[in-house]
């Protein structure tokens, strides 16, 4: 810059020399003798202008490189020919910004969607009850008569080691309903029972978390024990061998199902749960239900109301509480006879000596000679403090 500065300075003054120099108009003639100076002057600024710029322009170049690095000399430019260039093409087609990589779906995942009987809800002892999750096929392969629902851990509460998963295929984005028969411990406490699912290779499933599974999740309060509503728990067998539960009314080994609108000998209805105890043909035919263990609350009383059903006219049956610890002998607790009469038995059995102790309750009726009409009522069967 200063030396730009200098150069135009001393521009300036020749050009004023210059000018000092110059005739007036009138004087001037092809031959004068000035134009030699002016000639030689300009000449001179010409020559001095170049050296100026020359210097100048290598002070920068020394500058615009390091003492490491040559300028790069320009490259001869090469004699243009007639070869044709081809003409550049391009892709009009827009590329996203945010494209993200295809992650590709395992063979078997599930989704949970829904349950009913949510975690901590509080079951009596020994209450049977059924649990269902909703699960959508997560994965890319369908599921098949051949996949199982398996328990993997905690406590089982009754609930089988493999149950078939479905009966029909589910594909993937499809849903199911799992509908898992469980029944409450008999002892106070909180439980849960893990579930995940095997498909028909034997390769054990659920979620995108391999450690995660589905579950049932319960808190059994002692207290009051509702017999009626734990009846399928309890082991039910006659004469003609081991009964299912719950039976159908009028089956020949005998029978047992639950009642919440039962119709009582004098012909009116009631809105207690009632247990229905049936027999099957024959002489001496019986029914009997052993319950599992369970804790009996202190200053416990077993209570029910017996009867017999409406219009059975010839039922004569001798109902009998009693109970097992353990393995070991079964003991009688207390009996009642119960015959169509149009009348009830009401029972209040102490159980104060059973208090603390853990044992199985057994209900049996057995039919006092003929068998015919031979079916009784327990109304709302319940041991309580």
């Amino acid at each position: 810059m200063k030396q730009f500065k200098t150069i135009s300075l001393f521009i300036v003054v020749v050009a004023m020399i210059l000018s000092a120099c110059k005739p007036n108009s009138s004087d001037a003639s092809p031959t004068d003798q000035l134009d030699d100076i002016r000639t030689v002057a300009a000449r001179t600024i010409e020559a001095l202008t170049t050296q100026m710029l020359q210097t100048d322009y290598a002070r920068q170049t020394e500058t615009r490189f390091s003492d490491n690095e040559t300028p790069t000399p320009p490259s001869e430019v090469s004699p243009a020919t007639d070869t044709a260039v081809p003409s550049a093409s391009f892709d009009t087609t827009p590329v996203p910004t945010d494209a993200v990589p295809t992650v590709e779906k395992p063979c078997d995942l599930a989704f949970f969607e829904g349950e009913t009987i949510p975690d901590g809800s509080e079951l009596y002892p020994g209450t049977v009850f059924q649990k269902t999750w909703t699960l959508r096929n997560e994965g890319s392969c369908t599921w098949t008569k051949d996949y199982s629902v398996v328990f993997i851990s905690g406590d089982s509460m009754s609930a089988p080691a493999v149950m078939p998963l479905t009966e029909k295929d589910i594909k993937p984005g499809e849903s199911l309903v799992i509908t898992m028969p469980l029944i409450a411990p008999t002892l106070g406490g909180e439980y849960r029972a893990h579930f995940k699912l095997r498909n028909a290779a034997g390769v054990i499933f659920a979620f995108r978390n391999p450690d995660h599974s589905f579950w049932a999740d319960i808190k059994v309060v002692e207290g009051k024990i509702h017999l009626v509503h734990a009846y399928c728990g309890a082991q039910w067998t006659s004469q003609a061998g081991t009964l299912h539960c719950p039976g159908q009314p009028g089956d020949a080994g005998g029978y047992v199902y639950s009642d919440n609108a039962p119709v009582l000998e004098t012909g009116g209805i009631d809105d207690e749960p009632t247990l229905w105890l049936g027999l099957g043909a024959g002489q001496d035919s019986y029914i009997m239900g052993v319950y599992p263990a369970m804790k009996i609350p202190e200053k416990a009383q077993f209570s029910t109301v017996l009867g017999c059903g409406y219009g059975l006219s010839r039922c004569h049956v001798k109902f009998t509480l009693a109970y097992q610890e353990g393995e070991g002998q079964m003991y009688e607790l207390g009996s009642w006879e119960e015959h169509y009469d149009e009348q009830f038995t009401k029972i209040a059995l102490d159980l104060s000596a059973l208090g603390g102790r853990t044992v199985k309750i057994i209900l049996i009726a057995r039919a006092m000679g003929s068998a015919e009409d031979g079916k009784i009522h327990l109304l709302e069967p319940v041991i309580k403090p």
